[in-house]
């Protein structure tokens, strides 16, 4: 028993400096994150141009429960795959409607981008609803830096520019009527019933539950593939720990208990 205790003491530091260094080499990403703002407002005062070329604040774009689909537009990869996944559940959606009940705002963070291209974009995306959306109901909006930056700050986005191509978080951020944050959808694909509830939430103005954390920890942002890819080392080895832990805590008590019953002897 004794030198099983020692074996797991010893094996237990190696493999926190295994976990540790999972933990390190994902950190390169670090500055690749959606640092969630729950509960907190974007700016009334931020600027966009739609698709029309009309310009126009968030306090005139946010009147009711709304998706916001931050992109941009010349991607090639994720983002193309999450206005589909987007375009796809707006079509499954039958409990709320369009215009009445929500809205979605497509913000571009690429500030070469032009109404021009958001409009010819639209077009495509409206179509790939499957059935009659209200045009004006899902705005493509294209901004200069100062105010992409103030948007992307305001609801914790951070990305990185490669070239003519960016690295960046891949979600949906709900917002309320009063554009407090109250929800955030991850993945490129979505399905009605959480959508459906994610709206209902902000509706009521209710901050919705995430996950974020716990996706965070098991999975890392790799630039890349431009995807999230499963941290097998990282979580291998926080179970691992946790196991030999808990292994301790017995060997512990059971020694404690043992030597107590031998001294009542």
């Amino acid at each position: 028993m004794k030198q099983m205790f020692l074996f797991f003491f010893f094996l237990t530091p190696l493999l926190i400096v295994n976990t540790a260094i999972g933990h390190t080499g994902a950190a390169s990403s670090a500055d690749i994150s959606l640092d969630e703002k729950l509960g907190q407002y974007l700016p009334a005062d931020l600027t966009f141009t739609d698709d029309t070329g009309k310009k126009m604040n968030f306090k005139e774009l946010i009147d009711r429960p709304t998706i916001i689909a931050p992109v941009y537009l010349s991607c090639m990869h994720v983002c193309p795959m999450l206005l589909s996944g987007l375009a796809d559940v707006l079509g499954n959606m039958d409990m709320v409607k369009p215009g009445k009940d929500y809205k979605v705002l497509t913000v571009s963070f690429d500030d070469k981008d032009t109404p021009k291209i958001a409009a010819d974009k639209k077009i495509n995306y409206l179509k790939a609803i499957g059935k009659p959306f209200p045009a004006e109901s899902w705005k493509f909006l294209t901004g200069d830096a100062a105010n992409i930056k103030k948007f992307t700050e305001s609801i914790g986005f951070k990305y990185q520019k490669d070239g003519d191509e960016f690295s960046h978080p891949i979600a949906l951020i709900v917002v309320a009527p009063d554009r407090k944050i109250v929800r955030h959808l991850y993945g490129t694909r979505f399905l009605p019933f959480e959508v459906t509830m994610a709206l209902t939430e902000a509706a009521e103005g209710r901050v919705g539950s995430t996950t974020r954390k716990v996706l965070q920890y098991c999975f890392s942002y790799d630039p890349l593939k431009k995807s999230y890819v499963f941290n097998i080392l990282k979580v291998t080895g926080t179970v691992m720990v946790l196991f030999i832990g808990s292994f301790f805590a017995y060997l512990m008590i059971s020694t404690k208990k043992k030597r107590n019953v031998e001294r009542q002897r």
